[in-house]
């Protein structure tokens, strides 16, 4: 392995880690049902969280520099391809500027939009304490499933989660 893979993975551990612990456990807002949000995405535009019920919502706290965040992306644009009628997925990002986001979105072909670092900590509104973090609500806008960490196989508990949902 080069150096540079060395350090880059090392330093992705190493911010992973430190995210869990510097992030706030407490929630700061009820989460059982959808709250009443709104968040500014990458595209300029902002989505009000509870408009979105009569859709599964499924919000990816995420960073660039978080690698195993970066692995699960793949996962989730291949979800919302698959239920692209049914599912909004948002990746909540606290980390990373805008234009650092947009260039990413487009590298890796992201079929979902993304929050970009601004002001807001929706990450501690959420109790948000490991990245990534996936958190999905019904079409009601119940919380139905709450994920931390990437694992192998974690885009099929998402899936049996979406599908649950849309019965």
């Amino acid at each position: 392995m080069t150096r540079k893979v060395s350090f880059t993975i090392i330093l992705s551990l190493f911010l992973t880690v430190f995210s869990s612990f510097t992030a706030n456990a407490q929630t700061n807002v009820d989460i059982k049902y959808i709250p009443d949000l709104e968040l500014k995405l990458n595209n300029n535009e902002t989505v009000k969280l509870r408009e979105l019920k009569g859709k599964v919502v499924l919000l990816d706290f995420w960073f660039r520099g978080c690698f195993p965040c970066v692995k699960s992306i793949p996962g989730l644009i291949e979800l919302q391809e698959e239920f692209k009628d049914n599912l909004v997925i948002i990746g909540v990002n606290h980390e990373d500027v805008q234009e650092d986001v947009n260039e990413y979105i487009e590298y890796k072909k992201m079929n979902y939009l993304s929050t970009y670092k601004t002001e807001d900590k929706i990450f501690k509104d959420f109790g948000v304490n490991s990245f990534p973090t996936v958190i999905i609500y019904d079409r009601e806008g119940k919380l139905i499933k709450i994920e931390k960490g990437y694992h192998e196989g974690g885009v099929d508990s998402l899936r049996k989660a979406i599908k649950k949902a849309l019965k």
